[in-house]
Order: structure tokens, then C-alpha cells, then sequence
């Protein structure tokens, strides 16, 4: 965005939602920031601006019929329409802002006008930001709730009136401005902030560095380079997506340059960069998330999916090597990567916040105060670095990237709250509890099929905390209701909801990994959900052995996470077929006989399942020498090239579903096309040695124009801190409002004018570190 106002002079007609989603979006993001230093204006405006702000984004960003070639007139009005009602949402609040609290009792029309308004905008948002999925379940929910007589069975009961469901909707806690937005205006969108800063000045180039440097040259490097690499950005940006599409375009080339299959090699970022959601501290927000529904600490959320985590990652590390032992792939020369302790000495500093987090929060500090506080320590870090030092323009891009990130999120948290407030308005949650538990009977493992299903069909094409927020109305109810504990239920559904993201048929992740391979999509997804198996086996351990979530004796935890360990690795064993050598199709059905056992809580199934895993690696072991005779099966496995374009109806209407769910994301590869090579392993080794964050940004200012620059932010901050200081959001919340509105946009103005003015030249891709 302000690269596209910055360069060049355009018409106003070509860069007016330039200018009005800058100005939103760094208002959108003020807003949030003032209210974590200094406090809410009111609990109530600051959802309503959320939302608001929210929705007025998601139509600016997401045009109605595409960018390409232009908006049509109709198009256009009709997004400016929706643009305006998004505004109005908060101007009603800041008009009821004393009455708010009154209004479920006297409902007028204008509130039903406001409510149906609200709802058809969250509807509209939700489509294009997130997809059809969700707007789907959505609807069904507000159709059940007004006529609930005349549904069967577990959904039959007394529908709720129109008024309630409105009163409820708008103005009701279960509503639109319930939990999942309070959630997300609190801290969510502070830690996106977060995220964004440190990727954008430089964490995501060391992560990525001193993964390769540890990893790198041993077998399978770049594989498990970029397992772990995927691990640390996915945790924090929440979107494996958006991980794909930026460390993927990095490794994968490398995995293929080395001799990996193609599918294989998309597979392994996919399957990687959907475990990041996973991995404390951040697990992409939904830790912070988890602990304010659940009631608990935030240590006690990622103390518990903390050795999950670990084994999810451990068994991707124990494919990769065997896959690359399997076909004899070389390892990268040590010549050609970075050495890990001049990163990390060079470097280092950019883990602190990431330390902060822990140790701030482990000492009982709030989520809110920890959030505004590593945001700052990065800016600090960011400013006082030699290389990738934060700018004016950098800092207004970072703020602009957080908004868009955000926006098409609290779109979903906003339709996640229609659904609670349409489930709550009937009682249907305890209907479909109580139903889903008698179907069940005494038979847990058929309740678990039946809430896993479900959780995997409402998590198709959503993002993690969109979907955990969708499961929390709608399946994690009816775990609870069967008597599991609190805690196995939430990570239970929220493991299955996102395993959607690389299970075929539609397997966003898996698919944004498919171009930038040269695979197919199909065949990149069946890669992924192999290598991700332990998804699906993960689950059912935190119901039958919750001392991996830390619920249970220091041995229980010892013992039920080495037996997973095992069990996990013979499945891997058996779905690669390689150990010491090739792993005859009998020893594979041995192993995966195994893996069951070694998940059952119970002593002599773990004794019977440890024994069958040592038999077979000791009669694999005895093999070895006679395999070295067996022809190279690394000839066979290249054969798994590309494969040519499915044409049937399906294929096609899979493949548009999934393209537009990519551009969603930030993607614009058509996710059906076949893709040529593009490693080219001098260039990548050479980015892998620079430290520098690659960005595409603005034209290089002269050293007056950059302290100008500067300037006028500093101007914003001390605005900040004076109506902070004599508390005027309080006093005063509608000019308050109205103020932090013109300094967003008169900072833009004025920052992208002296970027215009006192331009140079053009910069390459790389920010010089004086800038």
C-alpha cells in the first residue's frame, strides 16, 4: 500500500483505496495500540470500532469482481455502499453510547435496521475474506434459530423470535460483539502487530538462516530446515498460508535442487508450515485465544502443547531423514550455508522478544501489557540494528500488513459470534450435546469420530483462529458435555479443525505448496497429510493419555510421551517404507499394528506394541546388507513428476474453490497449472548467506526527508501520550475517536508526501542499512 502511493503520481481515482484503506488501516491499528497502553475508551466501542474498521477493510481489500482490468461502476458503488454501512455500525454505537445498555428493551427500528445491516455485512465480509464454508454454517444456524419447529430430531425445539434474535445479534454479549471480538480487539490483533514488525525487520531471515545453518548439511537438510524454520514463522503468524507462500518459495526449490521428489518436497513445507499453528509460544494467536475461553494461564495453554507439538515435528524429522536416506540424496555442502553461532551472535537479539513472552507472562504480568511491550522492544531493536533498520515506510507497511491481516479474521470471530448468539437464543448447543452423547452411548471412540469429522468439515478453508473460534460454539461443547476435561476437548477440536488445511479434498496449504513444486495439488496434499499423519492420531492421545497435555504424574508424562514418540516414528517407518533398508509390505502392516498399541493407555498394550517395533527394526537391521543389491530406488521415486491437468468437473470446480481461497491469503497461482523448475541453487545459497530481509518497498529518501519523515510520526506519538496522560479517551470518547481518525490519515498524507518530495532514486528490492 505505501509503495503504491509513495512511487510515482498516480490519479486520485487510481489510488483512492490506497489512500482510505491506508487510513483505516493504521487507524484500525491505533486504535488497538492506544488501548493497550493506555485502556479502553468503553469495553463496547472498542469491539464496535474493531468490527467496523474490520469490515470497511475486507471490502476495500477484497473488491467485489476482482482488481483485474478495474472495477465495473455497479461493482464499485455497491462496495462503497458496504464501505459506509461498515462505518455506521460504530456511528450508531457512538450515537447510543450513553442508551446501549437500554435498547434490548426498547428495540426500535432503528435497531432492527442496525442488527439485519450488521448481518448481512459480517455474511458478506465472511464470504470474501474467508470463504463459502463458513458463511454456510452461519446461515443454517440463523435459519434453525427463528424456525427451529420445524426441524427434527436433535434440532427440533422452540425457534426464537425475530426480535430476540436481533436484540441478540446486535446488542446481546453472545452476539456479533461477544467473546471471539473481545478476544481479538484485546490482544489479537497486538501480537499480529508483533509478528509483523519482527518479520518485517528482519526475524524471518534469521529463523530461516539459522535453521539452514543447523540443519542445512546434515541428512535431508533442507528438509528439515524447513520444518523447523516453518515451526517458528508459522507460531507466529498464524497463517500457514501465508508461510507457504513466503519460506516455501525459499526451500522447497532447495528439496528439489537436492534430488526430493516434488510432491514430496511441497508436502513437507505444507505439512511443516500447518504444524507452525501448533508450536508455542504464540501458535499463530490461538494460545492467547485458548486461555481466556478455557479460564487458564497462558503458561498452563502452551505447557500443554508443548510436547505435542515437539512430536509432530519430531515425526516430520524422522520422515524427511528416512525419505532421504531411502533415495540417497546428497546434503548441502557446508561451504554453501551460514554458520549457526555468528547468527546467532549477529543476530540473537531478535529471539528476545519471543523470551519476553514467556518469561513476562510466567511472572503473571497481562496479556495486554506483555503484548504492548515486545512491540516496542522489537521497534527498539528494529531502529538501533545495522541491517533491516526500521523506517517511516517500513513502520507504516507493517501497520497496514497487521490491519490486513487481521480484517478478514475478525470478519469470521464476527460471524463465529452470530452462530453462538443463534445457538444460544434456541438452547440447541445442549440439544446437540445431549444428542451427539446418547448416539454415542457408552461408546467414547464414537463420539470422537463423530466431533472429529465435524471439526474437519468446519475447518475447510479457514484460518486457525477462525476456525478455534467456530469449534468453541459449535463441537468442543459436545466433548464437554461427554464428560472429557476441558482442556483435551479444546485441543482435540482445535488439532482436527485444522487439519483440514492439508487433508485432501480441500487442502489450502497443501495446495499454495503445489506451483511453487511443480506437483500436483492432489499429489503435494497426499504428501502432506502423510507427513502431518500425526495430526490425526494426536487427538485421540489427549483423551486417552492427557498426560500429554501435562495432566498427570511427572512418569505418566515420561511414559505416554515416549510410547507416542514410538508409535508416531513406526507409523512414519511404515508410510515411508525405509528404515535401514526397504521395509517389506508385512513389517509395514507389523508397524502400523504397533502404532495402535503404542497409543492405548494401557501397560500391556505399550509392552506388546514396543516389542513388535524392536523385532522389526532388529530384523530390518539383519537386512541391511542384502538391500545394498536392490536397484536404486531413488530412479523409480523421480518418476513422480509432474502430472497433467485433471479435466473433470470436479477437478475444476476444487481447483476454483481453492484458487480463490489463495488469493484470499495473499496467493496468486492458479493451483491447477503446472509449474517449471526455478531453483537455481547459486542464487539461493547466496540469499542464504545475506542477512538482509528481502522487501519490496519504497523509493530511498534523502537523509533530511527520512528525519522529516520521522518527525511527523514522533508528532502521532506524542499526541498518543498527552490524550493518554489526562485520560481524554475516557472523557471524551467521540472526539477521541474522531482525533486518532485524522492523525492516521494526516500521518500517511504527510509521510508518503516527503517520500514523494525528497525521493532519489530507486532503491532495489533490499533497504540499505543507513536508510
Amino acid at each position: 500500500m505505501f509503495a503504491e502511493l509513495a512511487n510515482g503520481a498516480p490519479t486520485f481515482r487510481r489510488t483512492w483505496r490506497g489512500w482510505l484503506s491506508g487510513t483505516l488501516g493504521i487507524f484500525f491499528v491505533l486504535v488497538h495500540l492506544y488501548a493497550g497502553i493506555y485502556g479502553p475508551p468503553d469495553a463496547m466501542l472498542l469491539r464496535s470500532v474493531h468490527v467496523g474498521i474490520a469490515l470497511a477493510l475486507v471490502f476495500l481489500y477484497y473488491p467485489l469482481g476482482g482488481k483485474k482490468g478495474g472495477q465495473a461502476p455497479i461493482a464499485l458503488a455497491i462496495d462503497l455502499l458496504l464501505v459506509l454501512g461498515s462505518l455506521w455500525t460504530i456511528g450508531y454505537y457512538l450515537i447510543e453510547l450513553d442508551t446501549w445498555d437500554y435498547r434490548r428493551f426498547d428495540m426500535r427500528f432503528t435497531e432492527f435496521f442496525s442488527s439485519i445491516l450488521l448481518t448481512g455485512l459480517v455474511l458478506e465480509a465472511t464470504r470474501r475474506a474467508v470463504g463459502p464454508i463458513l458463511i454456510m454454517i452461519v446461515v443454517f444456524f440463523l435459519v434453525h434459530s427463528l424456525f427451529a419447529d420445524h426441524f427434527v430430531g436433535a434440532f427440533f425445539g422452540p425457534p426464537s423470535s425475530f426480535n430476540h434474535l436481533a436484540e441478540t445479534i446486535l446488542l446481546g454479549s453472545d452476539g456479533v460483539y461477544g467473546i471471539p471480538i473481545a478476544v481479538m480487539a484485546q490482544f489479537v490483533v497486538l501480537f499480529i502487530l508483533f509478528g509483523t514488525l519482527l518479520n518485517t525487520t528482519g526475524g524471518g531471515t534469521f529463523f530461516t538462516r539459522l535453521a539452514f545453518a543447523l540443519f542445512g548439511h546434515r541428512t535431508g537438510g533442507p528438509a528439515k530446515a524447513a520444518v523447523a524454520s516453518s515451526a517458528f514463522l508459522g507460531s507466529l503468524s498464524g497463517s500457514s498460508i501465508g508461510n507457504v507462500l513466503t519460506t516455501g518459495a525459499f526451500t522447497i526449490p532447495l528439496m528439489k535442487s537436492l534430488g526430493y521428489r516434488r510432491a514430496f518436497a511441497g508436502g513437507v513445507e505444507a505439512a511443516a508450515s500447518n504444524g507452525g499453528i501448533i508450536m508455542p509460544p504464540v501458535m499463530g494467536a490461538v494460545a492467547f485465544i485458548m486461555a481466556e475461553f478455557l479460564g487458564r494461564s497462558y503458561l498452563e495453554i502452551i505447557g500443554a502443547a508443548a510436547i505435542p507439538a515437539v512430536l509432530y515435528f519430531a515425526v516430520i524429522f524422522v520422515t524427511v531423514h528416512l525419505e532421504a536416506k531411502k533415495l540417497g540424496l546428497e546434503t548441502m555442502a557446508r561451504k554453501d550455508l551460514p554458520r549457526a553461532w555468528p547468527i546467532i551472535r549477529k543476530q540473537g537479539y531478535l529471539a528476545l522478544p519471543l523470551v519476553l513472552i514467556v518469561v513476562a507472562l510466567s511472572f503473571g504480568y497481562s496479556i495486554v501489557l506483555v503484548a504492548v511491550v515486545i512491540i516496542f522492544t522489537t521497534i527498539i531493536l528494529a531502529l538501533i540494528q545495522r541491517t533491516n533498520r526500521l523506517t517511516p515506510a517500513r513502520l507504516i507497511d507493517s501497520l497496514e500488513k497487521t490491519a490486513k491481516s487481521t480484517a478478514g479474521v475478525s470478519a469470521a470471530a464476527a460471524a463465529a459470534g452470530i452462530i453462538i448468539g443463534a445457538i444460544f437464543s434456541t438452547g440447541l448447543s445442549f440439544q446437540i450435546s445431549q444428542a451427539a452423547v446418547d448416539l454415542a452411548g457408552e461408546h467414547i471412540w464414537l463420539l470422537l469420530v463423530i466431533t472429529a469429522i465435524m471439526a474437519l468439515i468446519m475447518g475447510m478453508g479457514m484460518t486457525a483462529v477462525a476456525v478455534y473460534i467456530t469449534l468453541v460454539a459449535t463441537v468442543i461443547p459436545i466433548l464437554v458435555k461427554a464428560g472429557i476435561p476441558d482442556i483435551a476437548a479444546h485441543f482435540f477440536a482445535f488439532y482436527y479443525g485444522i487439519i483440514s488445511l492439508i487433508t485432501p479434498p480441500v487442502a489450502l496449504t497443501a495446495f499454495a505448496a503445489a506451483p511453487l513444486a511443480g506437483a500436483t495439488p492432489m499429489a503435494t496434499a497426499v504428501q502432506a497429510s502423510r507427513l502431518g499423519a500425526a495430526t490425526f492420531l494426536l487427538p485421540i492421545l489427549f483423551i486417552y493419555s492427557p498426560a500429554l497435555l501435562l495432566e498427570g504424574a511427572w512418569w505418566e508424562i515420561l511414559l505416554y510421551s515416549t510410547t507416542a514418540f514410538i508409535g508416531l516414528s513406526a507409523l512414519a517407518i511404515a508410510f515411508t517404507g525405509y528404515l535401514f533398508t526397504t521395509v517389506p509390505y508385512w513389517m509395514r502392516g507389523v508397524l502400523l499394528v504397533s502404532t495402535i498399541l503404542l497409543i492405548v493407555p494401557d501397560f500391556l498394550y505399550l509392552s506388546i506394541g514396543f516389542v513388535l517395533v524392536v523385532a522389526c527394526f532388529a530384523f530390518n537391521w539383519q537386512g541391511r546388507q542384502a538391500a545394498r543389491a536392490i536397484e536404486n530406488v531413488g530412479e523409480r521415486a523421480q518418476s513422480n513428476g509432474v502430472v497433467s491437468r485433471r479435466n473433470s468437473i470436479f477437478s475444476r470446480l476444487l481447483g476454483r474453490f481453492v484458487d480463490a481461497q489463495l488469493k484470499r491469503e495473499g496467493g496468486s497461482v492458479d493451483v491447477y497449472s503446472d509449474s517449471p523448475d526455478v531453483a537455481n541453487i547459486k542464487d539461493l545459497t547466496q540469499n542464504l548467506m545475506s542477512d538482509e530481509e528481502k522487501w519490496g518497498g519504497a523509493r530511498e529518501i534523502s537523509t533530511a526527508g527520512l528525519w522529516i519523515a520521522w518527525a511527523i510520526i514522533f508528532a502521532g506519538a506524542l499526541s498518543f501520550e498527552l490524550m493518554g496522560q489526562v485520560v481524554f479517551h475516557a472523557a471524551h470518547p467521540i472526539i477521541w475517536t474522531g482525533i486518532l481518525l485524522f492523525m492516521s490519515g494526516a500521518g500517511l498524507f504527510g509521510v508518503v508526501t516527503v517520500w514523494r518530495k525528497t525521493s532519489t532514486r530507486e532503491t532495489e528490492q533490499v533497504v540499505p542499512a543507513n536508510a
